[in-house]
């Protein structure tokens, strides 16, 4: 049965803006969980250790949805309130950073340098996931600064401290937009044996996947950025259809996209996976090896023509 929403003008009440729809919320508890196990069922058929970036991201987007009914059904509660508030506004950096790491294992896979623009794939994805993980404290910090019975110029505070970090999520996800292009460039012009059909459809997917989150960070900047008492923020804060067309919807069909079209289906044979710590030392030592007979022969050569 359906709570019963409390007066707007309830001081009591975590839900002072409208009262929310208990069907929606219970719809996409639903919706997650089942993204959720499935990802978790795929991550065990392909048996791919990155894939729990991905899993990670439908946990916490099923947490914030959780939550969100939570507090619906004890609408005065204001830790679930605020679980709720907090795991939907990071949920979409994991998703985002899953991204950034399937773009670095098919520069592995793909380019027979390795690397692109001159990054090795073994750091590219590292310092995009840096980056992201930095974007997530800023926008933890703004997230925590907003929660609680605080004043309204800490709240304030807080949601610029937020647009900042979405801010920079957002740059670095251009960034890596165009790393993505000089991939795609560099991925028609390598001979390969691998179906590289398969690698520009994953490109694509994950394009989608960013452009959702994009879509997402623009509703985020322009709610928090107005100001608390704004009229564009009251407008935002209002309508609960905001939220599930611009950062719940988008973000439940961006983990949607990966079942579709699996990274780990692309993924597969020889150069799937990253190199372990003692490989990547043979394969240095074996480069070294290499070299040192390139200067024998090349010495032994010159005595040769003298």
């Amino acid at each position: 049965m359906a709570p019963v929403c409390l007066p707007l003008d309830d001081p009591n009440s975590q839900w002072n803006h409208f009262c929310p729809s208990w069907s929606a919320a219970i719809a996409f508890v639903v919706l997650f969980a089942v993204t959720t196990l499935l990802h978790i069922i795929q991550a065990c058929y392909y048996r791919k250790s990155f894939l729990w970036v991905l899993i990670m991201a439908a946990i916490w987007e099923l947490i914030a949805a959780a939550s969100r009914v939570a507090s619906i059904q004890s609408p005065t509660n204001q830790p679930s309130y605020e679980v709720s508030f907090v795991f939907l506004v990071l949920a979409p950096l994991w998703i985002n950073a899953f991204d950034y790491v399937v773009l670095g294992r098919m520069v592995w896979y793909y380019l027979p340098e390795k690397s692109l623009a001159g990054i090795k794939a073994t750091r590219m994805s590292i310092i995009f996931v840096v980056l992201d993980v930095t974007s997530f404290i800023v926008q933890l910090a703004g997230a925590l600064l907003t929660v609680g019975n605080n004043s309204s110029s800490r709240t304030t505070s807080g949601l610029h401290v937020y647009t900042a970090g979405v801010c920079l999520q957002q740059a670095v996800i251009l960034a890596f937009f165009g790393l993505g292009i000089l991939f795609l460039i560099r991925l028609r012009q390598v001979d390969t044996d691998k179906n590289k059909a398969r690698g520009m459809k994953l490109t694509f997917v994950l394009y989608t996947s960013l452009l959702l989150i994009t879509w997402r960070i623009i509703f985020r900047i322009i709610e928090f950025s107005a100001g608390v008492h704004s009229t564009l923020n009251n407008t935002l804060d209002d309508n609960e259809w905001f939220v599930y067309v611009f950062d719940i919807g988008p973000m439940f069909f961006a983990l949607v996209l990966y079942h579709f079209y699996h990274p780990a289906r692309v993924l597969q044979g020889p150069d799937a996976d990253y190199p372990t710590r003692a490989q990547r030392k043979a394969m240095k030592e074996e480069a070294k090896r290499e070299k040192q007979q390139e200067s024998i022969s090349v010495k032994d050569s010159e005595e040769l023509e003298v």
